[in-house]
């Protein structure tokens, strides 16, 4: 079992909720915020922010220690609460922070990260960004309910090269 820090992945969830304040933070995109903040920055440094690992489920890749980190965070760092997302779409579980985040428990890098990722997923809904997901190699290669192995995050296809083909 990977070793959680739990410092970093609640304050990755802070930063997240802080940062992206538009309505589309639900509880669907907050997962897919993490696993592009680990895989990326394994791809990058060869290790993970909040060392959890991800399985392979229906709507995407989903951080194992996710559900419980959110449920000690609700109603004291967090708020998460119900809300309806236009017409046909399931309730969403937005997240709103109630805290700050500690910047001083991320490395530079992975502040840097946290930035990155936020800045270029901050538009997407939930739903894109599970879809965006399921056309990586880490889901693509894992079959489903299974863990999914950082090593795959080597074979993705990060900046669209393999589009222009």
């Amino acid at each position: 079992m990977a070793r959680i820090n739990q410092k970093k992945y609640k304050n990755a969830v802070l930063f997240f909720a802080r940062k992206i304040q538009n309505g589309t933070l639900g509880k669907l995109k907050m997962m897919k915020l993490l696993y592009f903040l680990d895989f990326d920055f394994f791809e990058k440094f060869g290790r993970s922010i909040t060392g959890d690992e991800y399985l392979r489920f229906e709507n995407g890749p989903v951080p194992h220690m996710g559900e419980k980190i959110l449920k000690e965070m609700n109603g004291k760092e967090i708020k998460i609460t119900k809300r309806k997302v236009g017409e046909g779409y399931n309730d969403q579980m937005h997240i709103e922070a109630l805290a700050d985040f500690d910047v001083n428990v991320f490395e530079k890098e992975e502040l840097l990260m946290l930035e990155e990722i936020a800045s270029k997923w901050e538009k997407f809904t939930g739903s894109e960004m599970k879809n965006a997901s399921h056309g990586e190699a880490p889901w693509i290669a894992t079959k489903p309910d299974d863990v999914i192995d950082y090593n795959l995050a080597l074979y993705r296809n990060k900046y669209g090269e393999m589009a222009k083909v």
